[in-house]
């Protein structure tokens, strides 16, 4: 069930983290028939000052008191991930829709709660995944459903940050509070756009190796995995926080039966009677706005979709169920220390 196109939404924020203040709170505050209502942090002093800046003065620190007071529509719940099952389903008891920053869940189980709740409710869920909506994405995409690169059998994965001292925000560190590392923070993302950019294919195994930088923290900081889809797709990927390179590293590879992508530069080639063609299309975005712009774009769809502007939501929660269900295998495989096939997952 959607909202009327008419009606102004009541939006509440809970988590007033760095994501909130840089992307959210200035986005959604630009919108037309959108009012944010009211902000939640356990440091209310901080929601305080947050508030003051965007004229919001309903600041709660627990979710409920904020459900039980305010007659709100959607709740962004922007936290730290163990926080999104309870939170979410707290949302859709109080009849509200709901978006969640990725990643959606610690893994399958939750996100299938949050799923099953969201479908009593009658009420959307969606899931944070903004590079759904990067603008060289949507090109590759488009070569990739009109099949001008011929059948895609191979894809390469990766996001290596490079070796720095940057602190990671502590509860990233812990698997409890996390669901895992690397992956659950930066290839969750990579896995989540190759599936879904190629049809969203059913798993078939998965396997996954570990090296451990920083053998302090508990959770991965570097993992790669092999994987292999029914659609005969198969995928390699990598994710670090601690490579040995000077220069962070971010790539999307495909490769067809008649032609190559690359994301980050994007570059698009196919084969035509012998000779290679370049064929890539000239983008209005530049580089470096081109995440900024995902967000933006990622929130307005939303918006878009709750006003009856849109009609199929791009990245709701049951995407987020068979992404988790991967992630899922590629922890298995880790125990395991051997191949995970579907059907052997326990």
């Amino acid at each position: 069930m959607k909202t009327s196109e008419k009606t102004t939404l009541r939006v509440g924020i809970v988590g007033c983290g760095v994501i909130a203040q840089i992307m959210h709170l200035p986005i959604l505050s630009r919108f037309e028939d959108l009012e944010i209502a009211a902000l939640c942090d356990v440091n209310t002093s901080k929601a305080t000052i947050i508030g003051e800046r965007y004229n919001i003065d309903r600041i709660y620190e627990d979710i409920e008191d904020m459900l039980k007071q305010e007659p709100l529509d959607v709740v962004f719940i922007l936290t730290p991930t163990n926080l999104h099952l309870p939170m979410s389903l707290l949302a859709l008891k109080h009849g509200c829709h709901v978006f969640i920053e990725k990643p959606a869940t610690r893994n399958a189980s939750e996100a299938e709660t949050i799923a099953r709740q969201a479908r009593e409710a009658d009420r959307v869920v969606m899931v944070g995944m903004q590079n759904r909506f990067r603008s060289d994405v949507e090109a590759i995409k488009t070569f990739l459903d009109t099949q001008e690169l011929g059948k895609i059998f191979f894809a390469k994965a990766g996001w290596l940050q490079g070796e720095s001292k940057t602190e990671k925000q502590p509860w990233l560190l812990k698997k409890n509070i996390a669901g895992g590392g690397v992956l659950m923070d930066l290839g969750i993302q990579l896995i989540d756009l190759v599936w879904w950019m190629n049809g969203r294919p059913q798993l078939k195994s998965v396997k996954a190796n570990r090296f451990q930088f920083n053998e302090k923290i508990e959770v991965e900081d570097y993992l790669s995995a092999y994987l292999t889809f029914e659609n005969d797709l198969t995928l390699f990927c990598e994710f670090s926080w601690d490579y040995p390179i000077p220069r962070d590293r971010f790539y999307v590879d495909f490769y067809g039966q008649k032609g190559s992508s690359w994301l980050s530069p994007l570059r698009v080639q196919r084969f035509w009677h012998g000779q290679i063609l370049n064929i890539t299309p000239e983008m209005r975005t530049p580089p470096r706005s081109v995440f900024k712009k995902a967000y933006e774009a990622e929130l307005e769809h939303f918006y878009q979709y709750l006003k009856g502007q849109v009609s199929e939501l791009r990245s709701p929660i049951d995407d987020a169920v068979q992404v988790l269900r991967i992630t899922d295998a590629i922890y298995q495989s880790l125990e395991q220390k051997k191949e995970v096939r579907v059907n052997e997952q326990s």
